[in-house]
């Protein structure tokens, strides 16, 4: 197969300037059928004293580069997939010092060959961008198919329906919303967006490192989806290359296993494993594990660099403070080892210093604990049976123990709406009976007795004899839908002083934020309860989360309309003057207050101090080490605030367009 590209002068002349190769119609064509996958398998077995995952024996070396530069269908492009330590550095570096990620339509956006090169070098793993929505459309993906697009649009709020795509995004917010998958589609457009211009369907680490080089070369915008659950939208681009990681699914128990500062049984756990997928292996072995609320959440990537808040974190802490070490592949391209023997600022920044901006995580190892007994519960309170007064009278016995419930590892999640109702979705009692959940509950419930207050959904309890029971009889069972743009969620993490030095201040915020007709969703949390002889808390795990016992999550009205950018831009504003800054107000960073990474406003203005504490310095320090031409950018990841996104009036901050430097 023979293929050839023209070039004008002028981007000839250009090329020829940063050192990259040129094909002319009139100068060359090269015959690219017989390229190899750029994969060996490598004679090391182990790392951090763990067998390597099958996905992880299969790596870019320097001798693999070296048959692509001796190959005679590749030598003239093997400067696209060097390491940045070899002889054509320097010229790579030139390109990363321009002001724009490349984009497609640019002058210098990689030729068809390229890509064509590039792709038999994955071993056909490249996946050109089809948006999820385009069978709903006439467009240039293909005429429009009813039936595909009836099965898409009663799928979009399914989880793993999105999670099985390359490219889509659990928030079409932050894509553009320039394709939305919807019956009636007369009229409108299906463009890309900001999804990314292509995805790689990864299944080893040779394929991560080749093409971090090459974006790395060719200066694009790289981002990193497993599932696409983010609230913010990172695992968008517009223009973009994406490392879809989702089918890296090893699991590995380690019953016996020994590493860098711990002995005992752990989880090896593959980049594209889900929440679900790792209690269903700890269950399989007799362990627990800490892991997210929703299960189809990755985790070992947003999860654990977030810091992984979870419902035992009052007995063992943050998820973060449970990793043992990491495989890790760096701007580089090359493959480390992270713990806290090896590279261990790192180790320490990817243990909470959030995700997309460090690496990309191949595989984690974590602490595995003893199964445990826990009681599951629930109950609605409302004004169905009890008038007005003696509904808040009820909500603020419920506030009067908070303190208690969350000092007994209690974790709850429960929705306030202003209609007004508590609902206790979930209470979740870890290494609890129910003899012991029910003293520690018991001053509330006799309360309601005393004072007549009726209940308008009963207590009921449930005991489990493993944390996998009690999570599939609660979240495990909730379909947790998404895909939705009618909303832009945010939160707040409220520390304890502020049940205990602001109680009376904190309770009437409360009471009116709900009686404005605004909602949220609440959590008693308080990892700060677990000792420090349990874990490994010396990590970039935002201080707020050592101080919180009150976790709240919140968004824009949902009533409002959101369509329009002019729509978003007042909604987002409202969002954080009038829903979030009194919170700031009343629990700021500097009293222990603070802001969840991965469930936050994008647009969140101080989001350098409310998300990371005062670890950002630290962890910028980091990122310019492993990182200093800046390959990796996540929105409100360490080292975006050098970086915008051109995205014109969307009315918040989404990934439709080109990746700029400030």
């Amino acid at each position: 197969m023979a293929i050839t590209i023209s070039f004008s002068r002028g981007a000839i002349s250009a090329l020829l300037l940063l050192g990259l190769p040129i094909v002319n119609a009139q100068s060359s064509s090269v015959v690219v059928a017989d390229v190899e996958p750029a994969a060996t398998a490598v004679s090391q077995t182990e790392a951090a004293g763990a067998p390597l995952q099958s996905a992880e024996t299969l790596q870019l070396t320097d001798e693999v580069v070296d048959r692509i530069v001796s190959d005679e269908a590749t030598s003239e492009y093997a400067a696209y997939f060097a390491f940045e330590d070899s002889a054509v550095s320097d010229e790579n570096r030139r390109r990363t010092t321009q002001s724009c990620k490349t984009f497609p339509g640019d002058w210098n956006w990689p030729a068809g060959i390229v890509w064509e090169i590039f792709d038999l070098l994955l071993g056909k793993a490249l996946i050109p961008t089809k948006p999820l929505g385009a069978p709903c459309y006439d467009s240039q993906w293909g005429k429009k198919d009813t039936a595909k697009c009836a099965n898409i649009v009663s799928n979009m709020t399914n989880a793993n329906f999105i999670s099985a795509d390359p490219t889509a995004n659990y928030w079409p917010i932050f894509q553009g919303r320039t394709c939305q998958p919807k019956s009636d589609t007369a009229g409108s457009k299906c463009t890309i967006g900001g999804y990314p211009e292509y995805a790689i369907s990864v299944r080893n680490v040779a394929q991560i490192q080749l093409a971090i080089n090459f974006a790395r070369v060719a200066n694009l915008r790289l981002v990193i989806k497993n599932t696409g659950h983010c609230y913010l939208g990172k695992s968008l681009g517009a223009g973009a290359l994406s490392l879809w990681t989702h089918n890296m699914k090893d699991i590995d128990f380690l019953p016996n296993y020994k590493g860098p500062g711990y002995s005992g049984p752990a989880l090896k756990l593959g980049a594209g494993v889900s929440v679900r997928e790792v209690y269903e292996a700890a269950e399989k072995n007799g362990v627990t594990v800490l892991g997210a609320v929703s299960w189809s959440v990755g985790y070992a990537g947003g999860m654990i660099t977030g810091g992984g808040q979870n419902p035992l974190a009052g007995i063992y802490g943050m998820a973060a403070d449970h990793v043992v070490a990491f495989q890790i592949v760096t701007a580089d391209g090359r493959l480390r080892t992270v713990s806290e023997d090896e590279n261990p600022d790192l180790f320490w920044a990817l243990r909470g210093g959030g995700g997309g901006t460090f690496g990309v995580i191949t595989s984690v190892i974590i602490r595995a604990h003893p199964k445990m007994n826990v009681v599951t519960a629930k109950w609605v309170l409302d004004t169905s049976n009890n008038n007005l007064e003696k509904y808040w009278m009820a909500v603020r016995k419920f506030y009067d123990e908070f303190l208690n419930w969350t000092d007994e590892g209690l974790y709850s999640f429960y929705i306030m709406w202003p209609t007004p109702q508590l609902s206790m979705n979930y209470m979740f009692a870890p290494n609890h009976t129910l003899e012991s959940y029910n003293k520690v509950v018991a001053p509330f419930f006799d309360f309601l007795k005393e004072n007549n207050v009726s209940l308008s959904t009963p207590h009921t309890t449930t005991a489990h004899n493993s944390f996998y029971s009690a999570y599939q009889s609660t979240w495990g069972g909730n379909n947790f839908p998404i895909g939705v743009d009618n909303s832009i969620p945010a939160n707040r993490l409220v520390p304890r002083r502020n049940f205990v030095e602001k109680y009376e201040e904190t309770y009437a915020l409360i009471k009116e934020h709900v009686s404005s007709g605004k909602h949220f969703l609440g959590y008693h949390n308080a990892p700060s309860n677990a000792g420090p002889h349990i874990a490994n808390q010396d990590n970039a795990v935002s201080p707020a989360w050592r101080e919180t016992v009150f976790f709240l999550v919140t968004s824009s009205n949902r009533s409002e309309p959101h369509a329009t950018p002019k729509d978003l831009a007042a909604r987002s504003k409202h969002l954080q003057e009038e829903i979030l800054q009194p919170w700031r107000d009343i629990s700021p960073v500097s009293e222990g207050g603070g802001t969840y990474l991965n469930e936050a406003a994008v647009d969140e203005a101080d989001w350098q101090e409310s998300f990371y504490g005062g670890y950002y310095p630290r962890l910028s320090e980091i990122k310019r080490k492993y990182d200093p031409n800046d390959v990796f950018y996540a929105v409100t990841a360490v080292g975006s605030e050098r970086w915008q996104v051109l995205d014109g009036e969307q009315g918040t901050q989404t990934q439709n367009g080109k990746l700029c430097r400030v």
